[in-house]
């Protein structure tokens, strides 16, 4: 079970002083507190209210809180390049032989458009297509053979 955040039980900042954080605990335990309101007592668990105030009011404990609650937020590292639906072997692309320009090879996307990598990409490396039509990308997959 995830630790909850006791920032956001007694409804105050990670940044709010000792005093901040009792008087937001006495407002939540009268707020549900029968003897103390005329309408029906907030739904409130008193027992997670106490215990963020007991972790928040130990400089020790709340030290250790807040580390935890850094590493547990921490944001994973972004994505380095498109995301790759599928590897497809440059044999399964159609040719397309031209004098006029770069040789280029085709494959049909599932949205109906079509990859296109040329010679000229594939000579320097290109090995991820993109589709114009719904923007995924295909790894291309091939050996580079030295002619003698």
């Amino acid at each position: 079970m995830a630790q909850p955040d006791y920032y956001a039980v007694l409804g105050v900042l990670p940044t709010a002083p000792d005093d901040e954080i009792t008087r937001a605990w006495r407002r939540l335990v009268l707020a549900s507190h029968p003897d103390k309101t005329r309408t029906a007592p907030a739904q409130t668990d008193i027992r997670l209210v106490n215990e963020a105030r007991a972790v928040l009011s130990d400089p020790v404990r709340r030290a250790a809180f807040d580390a935890q609650r850094v590493s547990n937020h921490a944001a994973p590292p972004p994505p380095s390049g498109p995301r790759i639906r599928e590897h497809v072997s440059l044999e399964a692309f159609t040719a397309h032989p031209s004098a006029e320009e770069p040789e280029r090879f085709t494959l049909e996307c599932r949205c109906g458009q079509e990859y296109v990598v040329t010679v000229d990409e594939l000579e320097a490396g290109v090995d991820v297509v993109g589709c114009p039509g719904c923007g995924e990308y295909v790894g291309v997959d091939y050996e580079v053979v030295e002619e003698e």
